[in-house]
């Protein structure tokens, strides 16, 4: 590689590296040193097509917590060692860096694993020349400080952990689920508190007759479905909109008009028909036959919507884009009645993942208009056999009933009484 340029901020990434790692170890000529605390089989991938005439050097940490990743790390350090590669430890280590002939560096927060390639990481990757910086001369400090790492040590510490595993992981594992309860219990105290202080959302919508209250009815004899209805002065029909102006208008809804809804004691969504005295007809699964697809750089995706029925306060948003030519690719999204959130994506093959990344994504004004498209109120067709299960949205006996805005889109906000 040449060494003439200079750090831009293109440079600067993020997102995943691992493909921009691939293509600088492809440049090395006669050395290549990963510094990382974090390893798995991921590291073994990145340095498989390396030619057997260059030094490859990983630099580790060999601590507890690095380590108890059920054995994966072990196992790719045993796994590169036998590959030829020289393994070595460093106490204290928390840099994650590649460095390519001394000269060329990838530096950032991704660690060299599986779930690093899934978090949301940053960092720097450049083929600006470090050669004879006070960096690389650092790097190469600790590459001398740093002690070689035997497989016999390797056996050692993986007899034991696989002795301990058991009993180590299910402690591991309780602690972790509380860390997350009391966490994700927080959370929902605050967001509760939030959404009874309707400025929060900043919405131009409310319900004319005031405060809305809906109770569930048992089913009358000869029907095995419930209703939520209103109490007799309200109209569920009847919203009033402040325009920018601040002058109100009223609006009369259509009748029978599937309008989104948030659940927020659980954060599940929903469509709703909305008639003027009650909430019988839910809708949460979409495919083709009801939305005509989604336009992505000019090519046409079909599109599968699901509201979320579990794990809702992690992601209550399912949408899946795919097309035959191209690929598929799943995105799951958690609306907690302000803004959406992108929780994970999931890609058949690479070429969707570019595309979707770069067409959608990454471009904050069409990646607003995808998710304004998905909440848009739509008058679907209710079939005679359609389920009835309002209950399964709305399990509590009574709740207040609000309106939210998204993008000037109204969504109905259901909280427990």
């Amino acid at each position: 590689m040449k060494e003439d340029k200079s750090i831009s901020t293109t440079d600067f990434h993020a997102g995943d590296l691992f493909e921009k790692w691939v293509n600088l170890v492809g440049k090395a000529e006669y050395s290549i040193e990963v510094f990382t605390p974090y390893l798995d089989y991921t590291i073994i991938t990145l340095l498989e097509s390396v030619p057997e005439q260059i030094r490859v050097t990983i630099v580790t940490a060999l601590d507890g917590d690095s380590l108890f990743q059920r054995g994966h790390q072990l196992k790719s350090l045993k796994e590169a060692i036998n590959k030829g590669i020289f393994v070595k430890n460093l106490n204290g280590l928390h840099a994650k860096i590649l460095v390519v002939d001394n000269t060329f560096i990838s530096l950032g927060s991704q660690n060299f694993t599986k779930r690093g390639r899934k978090n949301k990481e940053a960092g720097m990757i450049s083929e600006a020349s470090f050669k004879n910086s006070k960096l690389i001369t650092t790097l190469n400090n600790w590459k001398e400080e740093s002690k070689i790492i035997s497989t016999e040590l390797i056996e050692e510490l993986l007899i034991y952990l696989n002795k301990n595993e058991e009993e180590i992981s299910k402690i591991k594992k309780e602690f972790d689920l509380s860390v997350e309860k009391i966490i994700s219990d927080y959370n929902q105290r605050e967001l509760e508190k939030q959404i009874k202080n309707s400025s929060y959302f900043n919405s131009t919508y409310r319900f004319a007759q005031g405060e809305v209250i809906l109770t569930r009815t048992i089913p009358p004899p000869n029907y095995n479905y419930y209703s939520f209805f209103a109490q007799e002065h309200n109209n569920l029909c009847k919203w009033i909109k402040t325009n920018s102006e601040n002058h109100e208008e009223q609006i009369e809804l259509e009748d029978y008009k599937y309008y989104p809804a948030l659940n927020v004691n659980t954060m599940q969504m929903s469509y709703l028909r909305i008639h003027t005295s009650r909430i019988t007809f839910m809708k949460s699964t979409f495919d083709m036959s009801e939305w005509n697809g989604y336009e992505i750089d000019k090519k046409k995706y079909k599109l599968d919507f699901t509201f979320l029925k579990s794990s809702t306060k992690d992601s209550n948003i399912k949408v899946t884009l795919s097309k035959e030519s191209v690929g598929k690719a799943t995105l799951y999204y958690l609306f907690n009645g302000s803004n959406f959130s992108l929780t994970k994506t999931k890609y058949n093959n690479e070429s969707i993942k570019q595309i979707i990344e770069k067409e959608l994504l990454s471009i904050e004004e069409r990646q607003s208009t995808f998710l304004k498209f998905l909440i848009e109120p739509a008058k679907f067709t209710t079939h005679w056999n359609q389920p009835k299960e309002i209950e399964k949205f709305l399990p509590e006996y009574s709740y207040r009933v609000g309106i939210l805005e998204y993008q000037n889109l109204p969504i109905l906000i259901f909280n427990k009484r």
